[in-house]
């Protein structure tokens, strides 16, 4: 099973973001959650933004809270989480996770964006209900229960460790306390490795009086704005011939015919077993047992990634 997950990835990172998921806007309102005009509350809507590029079949995945930081690693404690199973196969569109405000559940959000749909099925009580320092990632798990394990880490928005102070301290770079952050276009998923520079933020009590208006909220928020932007980088007229292989011998050829190819084999466990340079020749790869691999091949800065089957 983990090499089923670590071909998955693999896969996603060397095709630029061709299919994956990330934390694209956190937002912690200041509003009544009785809707734009109600008196009642003061904290809604709090939403995360997710963006789903390419095909993602969300079994086993889960969205995680680290809440109000920690003084040191061994004091992080991420939540089990939000199971995202629920959301079955999304393609190529946001998800938009919104945490109820008591009985008036999603009111406010759907005043404002009356043409959104969230999901249905999800647990309410674990949807992400973040105050401002509360940092999230997003997760693979392994699906067993009643303790699913992490077996990878796909996104994550915070560092816990920027929040020492507990509860009170909203002074990270990332913090959002009444307020939100915005992935910025083109960042990709970071598997965990959380920058400050890939957001940008509203600052701390953006939407205080007297911003505390839906007007303002919705405008400065400015949810789907997000775009993954990958640059287009194909190989012209690039061909890999036979696939699966059954004879040793991978064919590569391109319209350039005169360009060097330089070719990475990687097995499903992430380890680089072939590495050469071709020209329109033909790459040996008689030694590789049979199975599944990713083929990487970059010409004149272009790079294209295939799977590979050895027979």
């Amino acid at each position: 099973m983990k090499k089923l997950y670590t071909l998955s990835l693999a896969l996603i990172a060397m095709s630029g973001f061709a299919q994956s998921v990330v934390i694209t806007k956190v937002v912690d309102g200041t509003l009544s959650g009785a809707g734009c005009a109600g008196t009642t509350g003061s904290s809604s809507p709090k939403v995360t933004e997710l963006y789903v590029s390419g095909t993602i079949d969300f079994t086993n995945y889960r969205i995680q809270t680290e809440s109000n930081g920690a003084a040191d690693a061994s004091a992080i404690a991420w939540s089990s989480g939000l199971d995202l199973t629920p959301l079955g196969t999304v393609t190529n569109s946001f998800v938009y996770l919104v945490a109820s405000a008591g009985t008036d559940l999603t009111k406010t959000f759907n005043e404002m964006y009356p043409s959104i749909t969230l999901p249905t099925g999800l647990a309410s009580g674990s949807i992400p209900n973040g105050n401002g320092n509360d940092a999230y990632r997003i997760v693979i798990t392994d699906g067993a229960t009643p303790t699913p394990a992490v077996v990878s880490i796909v996104d994550q928005f915070g560092n816990p460790l920027d929040i020492p102070g507990g509860s009170s301290d909203i002074s990270a770079a990332w913090a959002y306390q009444d307020s939100y952050a915005s992935r910025k276009n083109g960042v990709g998923p970071n598997g965990g490795t959380f920058a400050n520079d890939s957001f940008t933020y509203g600052g701390n009590a953006a939407f205080a009086t007297p911003n505390n208006n839906c007007e303002f909220i919705k405008n400065a928020i400015a949810l789907g704005g997000y775009t993954l932007g990958v640059k287009q980088n194909s190989i012209s007229g690039l061909n890999v011939y036979p696939n699966p292989v059954v004879d040793g011998n991978l064919f590569i050829t391109s319209s350039n015919t005169a360009a060097t190819k330089s070719v990475a084999i990687f097995d499903v466990l992430g380890k680089q077993v072939i590495k050469t340079n071709v020209t329109n020749q033909v790459v040996n790869v008689s030694k590789l047992i049979s199975g599944v691999y990713i083929l990487k091949i970059t010409e004149e800065g272009k790079t294209a990634t295939r799977k590979l089957v050895i027979k």
